[in-house]
């Protein structure tokens, strides 16, 4: 890609997840190593193998309350309230106004990812059936896959590109990406670029308990996630969400704004292989990093750190270990390699949002978040995954963003300190 921008500058931040409401409150959380994950009660899963999942904190729910009035809570599902309010702490955080800005409204824009764009869950037939006889009277608007970016340009008045990107486990990643390649290319000055689900229902568990891609640890919730480890037996579902303010280097220096880190190349790319296994060990994934460092145009060790996708998958961990060997060679083994998901469980299309939050903040504090649960090295999974506990890192200039999703999306962010 021609770029007019070489950096797109992250100026705000905002994040939910079942680690806590707020980038503040989920992102000390991970630096202690605490786990999100705990035996579901919000709905019945007494037929479910699986019981456990990452659900939003009970103050997720009273700030919904007091943030969306009656009519509002009617238009709308959940995915979207959720996307939209961390939408809103990114734009608060990054103290953008299109109007004091004086900007052109028709170079910022809004781009969503959800892996299931548009699903509302109804956890019981009667409900289902309720529906089907007697649709909400705004049904139609709640459904849009779009609904969300469309929501989030009328409050702010954004005009430029907004869609949504639906690219099932990497959509967060690949929101992110188009958000940058729209400014980086010099047709955009901004977008707020937002990952999200709401994916946590029976049906969704029964669904991924039939593929054997989630844990059933259900005696022990907290230790359930544990990629890269031997004992590893699956995934988590957990809800969660996260968005980031983004705008053109010179526009964020002119303004006085704080950046986090600068996204300076992406790859997207699609494997066309397999609907829900990647290809050999990791070929694709390796060359998505490869093709994100050369559209940032560095080298493989130039990169400091990797946050991985790290699903806790038998399959995906190998596969990404060994992508990361065939990506980075010897300079490997001197990766630091860490998975947020240990900590806030798999959410789907918020993935790749909130690890890219993450990433920006380990850049941005000099320090790196743990894999939990790392208790028994397994045997095809022998980097460095920062086990158990926070690292500081100082010396951190260059990390890398991995999303890998059912279908063969594949998605790799490359961010650089400040």
């Amino acid at each position: 890609m021609d770029k007019a921008v070489q950096r797109v500058a992250i100026t705000g931040v905002g994040m939910i997840t079942p680690l806590g409401v707020g980038v503040p409150a989920s992102w000390e959380a991970m630096l202690q190593g605490r786990s999100g994950i705990r035996l579901i009660r919000r709905f019945d899963v007494s037929d479910c193998t699986t019981k456990i999942g990452g659900e939003l904190p009970d103050e997720y729910y009273a700030l919904e309350e007091r943030e969306f009035n009656k009519r509002k809570q009617k238009q709308t599902q959940q995915t979207t309230r959720l996307g939209f309010l961390c939408a809103k702490e990114a734009v608060r955080d990054s103290g953008f106004s299109l109007a004091e800005l004086d900007l052109d409204p028709y170079r910022c824009g809004v781009i969503t990812g959800a892996g299931q764009a548009g699903y509302e869950g109804y956890e019981t037939d009667e409900e289902l059936v309720a529906v089907w006889r007697n649709p909400p009277k705004f049904v139609i608007i709640q459904q849009m896959p779009n609904a969300l970016s469309g929501w989030v340009t009328i409050e702010y008045g954004m005009k430029g590109r907004s869609f949504n990107v639906s690219t099932a486990c990497a959509s967060g990643a690949f929101a992110i990406a188009n958000a940058y390649e729209y400014i980086a290319s010099g047709r955009g000055d901004a977008a707020v670029a937002i990952g999200v689900d709401t994916l946590l229902t029976s049906l969704s568990i029964k669904g991924f308990n039939n593929l054997m891609a989630m844990s059933t640890r259900n005696d022990a919730p907290e230790r359930a996630m544990r990629p890269f480890d031997s004992h590893r037996d699956g995934f988590v579902l957990a809800n969660g969400g996260a968005a980031l303010m983004l705008e053109a280097e010179p526009l964020a220096r002119r303004r006085g704004a704080r950046i986090y880190a600068y996204i300076c190349g992406v790859a997207m790319l699609s494997e066309a292989f397999n609907i829900v296994a990647p290809q050999g060990a990791g070929e694709e994934m390796a060359r998505t990093m490869l093709m994100a460092l050369k559209d940032a145009r560095k080298n493989p060790e130039d990169v400091d750190y990797v946050s991985a996708h790290g699903t806790s998958t038998q399959q995906n961990d190998a596969d990404e270990t060994s992508a990361i060997k065939m990506a980075f060679g010897e300079h490997a083994r001197k990766l630091a390699i860490s998975s947020q998901k240990s900590m806030t469980g798999h959410t789907v299309g918020g993935a790749g949002a909130i690890e890219c939050v993450a990433t920006a903040l380990c850049l941005y504090h000099g320090v790196l978040t743990p894999t939990i649960n790392y208790e028994s090295p397994a045997p095809e999974c022998d980097l460095d995954y920062v086990p158990n506990q926070a690292r500081e890192a100082r010396h951190l200039r260059v990390a890398i963003s991995n999303s890998f999703g059912f279908g063969g999306h594949n998605s790799t962010l490359v961010l650089e300190k400040a």
